[in-house]
């Protein structure tokens, strides 16, 4: 009898207080979705596609295909004050985790005259790029002269061209990254002050 009353208590509780908490829900407004928090998802969420455009322009060549480094304010690019650039480092790009050595000196020698002109504000890329390319094509020709095998100077010519495409189709986004810190324009002068 005892054990009756009690789930008869329980049953008619259980039921009061589901009937309680359902009475309260039907009695609560609608919420209203916050717009202040919508937008600024929105605008969130448009920002974060345009880094992922800007940085998918600066991998592929800049907004023009080109990798030019141009101020947004129309100015000319000025070196930055007080501006020490990195050590070079060799043939290689953090970026991408890549050390590239095919054992010759005289390259990294290349790659380091070849950041130090990507650090250098104002430099333009294809200019940087040139020179590297000829200073990587002298060495090749030094080999030659130097040990007269043909084999050491295609393998030479190979590894060569493979770092140059690479630096071609890869180098806009460490040399814009490079003008960046290495320039300064205009309107961001007028933000420091």
């Amino acid at each position: 009898m005892h054990y009756f009353f009690l789930s008869g208590f329980a049953v008619l509780f259980s039921f009061g207080f589901v009937s309680r908490v359902c009475a309260t829900i039907q009695d609560r407004e609608p919420e209203t979705p916050d717009w202040r928090m919508t937008l600024k998802t929105i605008r969130n969420g448009i920002h974060k596609i345009d880094t992922y455009l800007n940085a998918a322009l600066d991998l592929f060549g800049g907004e023009d295909g080109l990798c030019h480094y141009k101020c947004s304010d129309g100015y000319k690019p000025v070196p930055r004050r007080g501006y020490k650039p990195p050590p070079p480092n060799g043939c290689g790009s953090p970026m991408f985790g890549v050390h590239f050595d095919i054992g010759i000196p005289s390259v990294t020698k290349c790659c380091n005259r070849h950041d130090r002109c990507y650090d250098t504000c104002g430099s333009v890329k294809h200019d940087c790029d040139g020179q590297f390319h000829v200073c990587l094509e002298t060495i090749c020709r030094n080999v030659q002269r130097t040990l007269g095998l043909s084999h050491s100077v295609q393998a030479c010519e190979s590894a060569v061209s493979l770092l140059f495409d690479a630096v071609m189709h890869l180098g806009c986004k460490p040399y814009l990254d490079s003008q960046r810190a290495s320039c300064m324009c205009l309107y961001e002068d007028k933000l420091e002050l």
